[in-house]
């Protein structure tokens, strides 16, 4: 028999103002998986998610993905935390529905596309990786949702929403033209995201001439060297190409350009068995 907390320890010790009686009951729900909170606990260990301790969030998550498997009124509980106030709370929602076979779904979309925009690349780089996971079932939802925010939301969202695309290997017209507008963008990070897409999109021209277009004009050392290596990788071997990046590897201003436009041409030599 999965045991009742039918009283108040529990739920007291994890709503404490003193972050190492909150981290002690988190870690005894763990420790004690077959649990079945009361209301008011699985309502204040949510509460943890929001937590400004990433040891207490973290372990709250775990927590909270752990006692799932016994107590059928977590999963429900996390839905419902889809759309709380706090933006932790909505993205620990997400993120441990992500943790528990079967639970994440389309309504933990919006969750993780606001955890983006994330100042903590953690948080950042795991919401990617749950919208890529979703991808896979939610192929028209989650693309239309990135085209959204890669238009036209800040430079954390913009740029994620670029990475996700390249890892879902996205590619269709508006996905192009989406990569082409972010080569342009202010922000080299974001146009960094955008070399990357593209470098996953099949050699056509136009794609190939604009990151010849970025590997000899961009401001950003950092995005000229990119593009020689995405050069290197995308497996065009037109005498443009060629003529651009032995042109980078002349380049006496810059010694990691000519090293990432040399390691380029040395590669496409490789894999074409030789010159030009």
């Amino acid at each position: 028999m999965i045991p009742d907390v039918t009283d108040d320890r529990i739920a007291g010790e994890l709503a404490s103002g003193d972050g190492q009686v909150r981290l002690a009951a988190i870690l005894e729900v763990i420790r004690t998986p077959a649990m079945r909170l009361s209301g008011d606990a699985r309502q204040a260990l949510l509460a943890c998610f929001a937590s400004e301790r990433k040891s207490i969030a973290r372990k709250a998550m775990s927590a909270a993905a752990a006692a799932a498997i016994h107590d059928p009124h977590i999963i429900p509980t996390l839905r419902d935390a889809l759309r709380a106030p706090d933006a932790r709370m909505r993205w620990g929602a997400a993120y441990t529905l992500g943790l528990i076979d079967g639970a994440l779904d389309v309504a933990a979309l919006p969750a993780m596309i606001e955890a983006l925009a994330s100042e903590d690349g953690d948080i950042r780089w795991a919401a990617a990786e749950l919208i890529v996971r979703l991808g896979a079932d939610y192929p028209s939802e989650v693309r239309h949702s990135l085209l959204a925010v890669a238009v036209e939301a800040g430079v954390n969202t913009r740029k994620m929403a670029l990475y996700c695309m390249r890892d879902l290997r996205l590619d269709d017209p508006e996905i192009r033209r989406t990569a082409r507008d972010a080569t342009e963008a202010a922000d080299s990070h974001v146009r960094l995201a955008a070399l990357s897409l593209l470098g996953v999109i099949d050699a056509r021209a136009e794609n190939v001439a604009l990151i010849i277009k970025c590997l000899q004009g961009d401001a950003s050392e950092g995005v000229r060297r990119a593009a020689a290596g995405v050069l290197g990788r995308l497996g065009s071997r037109s005498d443009r190409v060629f003529d651009a990046l032995r042109r980078a590897a002349a380049d006496d201003t810059d010694a990691s350009l000519r090293k990432a436009a040399s390691q380029a041409l040395a590669k496409l030599r490789r894999d074409g068995n030789g010159a030009p």
